[in-house]
């Protein structure tokens, strides 16, 4: 069974995310994921530039929101 990760942040999540979107999709295509999702913190700041990358590298994009309320 493959592993997806389903709550990652990238860089845009301030304090909680360290890796720019591109880097996260090229570990998920070396970590051979399916697919691998990006919840940044109020906002899908980094979504496109995950999308792009995600699909480039052969890994499907889920984009998400987490939203402090």
């Amino acid at each position: 069974m493959s592993y997806i990760e389903l709550h990652a942040c990238s860089a845009f999540s301030f304090l909680r995310g360290g890796s720019f979107p591109e880097q996260l999709a090229e570990v998920a295509a070396e970590l051979e994921m399916p697919a691998m999702a990006l919840l940044d913190r109020n906002g899908v700041y980094g979504a496109q530039r995950f999308s792009v990358a995600a699909r480039e590298h052969g890994v499907r994009p889920i984009i998400g929101c987490e939203l402090s309320m």
